[in-house]
């Protein structure tokens, strides 16, 4: 299984893609403001007909410049004006920040420079910065990026220059050759950040190209051809619950022995979503106790996967079940149901917690044949956003499992009935939902009802699910537990985990009422006769992208964050040698 420190890196550095402004039209505005304030910090060798025609061609050339940059990045991976545009705001902003903090050392080192010696090291920073992202985001070959990053700065320096020769300044050799050392680290940098996972990865930099160009385009060959090399063939086991009476479809409730991501629109990110329309809309689609080994890497494994579950297998079937039972333990509740035939598991954290490790379902497993059953399916409820659980808490787990299935056996068995509605046809339309939205099972066990909310979301925020099940008590409603399918086709996202969890952006109030309305429904749809059960598993071959992948992002992108830091460090200290000498 994947190491979570892994998965746990690679979501740190998530937040690094949000950097840039979320509008290109903000960039373009901060580009040309800033080419706007280096020239007129320059106005004392200008005169006022000077500074103004400056400041039209600053404009003239800074707009001309995102489609120069455009055409001279032609046939790149990830070229396009937004992300051109992006670069220019950027370069721009540390060209000035370069004068700014020029003007600072003159006050500091009592020096008298001329300003366009800081605007000659402004062009070597500005270049350096435009190399680094044509090379790794752009995909540009190393000598046409060193061509292509002094195109712009060159030609915006030229514009700062005063039209008079005198006023020339003829030589800045310690910034000329300081500035050249800079762009120089940056060069080496390129070098050492793209080979950061060598040997198991070839180019870094390609890996994040194609990461890019599926999150902002929904271009997700390139990236899926990487996880496709990468994986390997596996046999997994999907469980499936099939309720049906003589009077309405069939409701099922499935556990899939994959995990849904990598991330939107990659693999099997929006698997959730495909297997309720494989189920004809009429289920509910847990969470396994899984991780992202267990991702499918590719659209195609995913159909795969799908035309395997026609070929699954009923394995018993039954007309009774027990009365529902919850055993509690610090912030841990078990919800179980047996079915006589198989005995569902719902493992929830009050305080949410990351994916169950893979131990608690073996052991869980192994405890279910030695007390005497024949199958059980350990659902993590996923509905709460938090850490990987300690050894100790993973002890309180199993032992909350072995006492509630012992205390399970002692139950007598009802007939039931079953009641089933979700979303679908309803006004419920909220932003962090997959397209299957939001369900509710409700099993009628002797003349009582038993409500279990479910959501097509990646997790939920922490405290919804308190305050959900706390408010539809308070209205009657004797809703169990609340799951996530952890569906990843709301990944992508500018927040800081990269997705948006069921919370993030709709109230709290507006979540309550829709799962009331749609627990509602699944009391009004529930069946006037008793239902019957069908225990089913389904056998898929299918491609897996297991744990080496991640560990293999995670070592190359934590390599590459000390490349950068020492490059900075060395680049830093260039820079403040450069204000000095300047």
């Amino acid at each position: 299984m994947i190491s979570e420190d892994s998965v746990t890196d690679i979501h740190r550095r998530w937040y690094f893609t949000l950097l840039n402004p979320s509008s290109y039209k903000t960039s373009a505005i901060i580009a040309t403001i800033s080419s706007l304030a280096i020239v007129g910090i320059n106005h004392e060798s200008y005169s006022v007909i000077e500074l103004f025609l400056h400041l039209i061609l600053s404009v003239v050339i800074i707009c001309a410049g995102f489609f120069l940059d455009l055409f001279l990045l032609r046939g790149t991976s990830t070229n396009k004006i937004s992300k051109v545009i992006h670069v220019a705001a950027f370069a721009n902003s540390l060209w000035l920040v370069t004068i700014l903090l020029g003007l600072l050392a003159n006050i500091i080192f009592t020096k008298n420079s001329s300003i366009l010696s800081y605007c000659l090291g402004g062009l070597f920073i500005a270049s350096g910065l435009r190399y680094g992202i044509f090379t790794s985001v752009f995909g540009s070959r190393m000598p046409k990026s060193i061509l292509i990053s002094f195109v712009m700065p060159v030609i915006l320096f030229s514009n700062l220059l005063p039209y008079s020769p005198t006023l020339i300044p003829q030589d800045y050799l310690g910034v000329r050759v300081l500035g050249s050392i800079i762009y120089i680290v940056g060069v080496v940098w390129s070098i050492l950040a793209d080979r950061a996972g060598y040997p198991h990865l070839k180019s870094t930099f390609r890996i994040l190209q194609a990461f890019l160009s599926a999150w902002t385009e929904n271009k997700q060959e390139k990236m899926e051809d990487i996880f496709d090399s990468r994986s390997k063939t596996d046999k997994i086991k999907t469980m499936m619950i099939k309720f049906e009476s003589d009077q309405d479809k069939s409701v099922f409730v499935v556990l899939p022995d994959v995990h849904p991501g990598p991330f939107n629109p990659i693999g099997g990110s929006d698997l959730p979503h495909k297997m309720f329309k494989f189920f004809e809309n009429n289920a509910i689609v847990l969470h396994s106790v899984s991780d992202h080994s267990k991702n499918l890497p590719t659209n195609r494994e995913v159909n795969k996967y799908l035309e395997s579950l026609k070929n699954s297998v009923v394995k018993n079937t039954g007309k009774e079940c027990s009365l529902p039972l919850q055993t509690k333990s610090n912030d841990f509740t078990l919800t179980c149901i047996n079915f006589k035939t198989i005995v569902i598991m719902i493992i929830s954290k009050d305080g949410g917690m990351e994916d169950l490790p893979y131990s608690i379902r073996e052991r869980i497993e192994r405890y279910a044949t030695e007390v005497g059953y024949s199958s059980i399916m350990v659902v993590d409820a996923h509905n709460g956003l938090g850490k990987k659980i300690s050894s100790e808490e993973e002890e309180v787990i199993c032992n909350l499992a072995l006492t509630s299935l012992n205390k399970l056996k002692e139950h007598q068995y009802h007939s039931y009935k079953v009641g089933y509605a979700n979303s679908l046809n309803s006004s419920i339309k909220f932003i962090e939902l997959g397209g299957a939205g939001i369900g509710v099972i409700n099993f009628q066990i002797d003349k009582h009802n038993y409500l279990i909310g479910w959501s097509d979301s990646n997790n939920l925020v922490n405290g919804l699910r308190e305050k959900i099940l706390e408010e539809l008590s308070k209205q009657g409603l004797n809703i169990l537990e609340v799951c996530s399918s952890d569906t990843h086709s709301s990944s992508g996202k500018r927040t800081r985990q990269g997705y948006y969890a069921l919370g993030n952006v709709t109230t709290d109030k507006d979540i309550v009422c829709a799962f009331k309305e749609i627990s509602q429904k699944a009391l009004s749809n529930t069946t006037s006769t008793s239902s019957s059960s069908s225990y089913l598993e389904g056998y898929s071959e299918i491609k897996l992208m297991g744990s080496d992948q991640f560990d293999n992002y995670a070592k190359a992108l934590n390599k590459s964050m000390k490349i950068t830091k020492a490059s900075l460090g060395i680049t830093v200290a260039l820079f403040i040698m450069m204000l000095y000498i300047s």
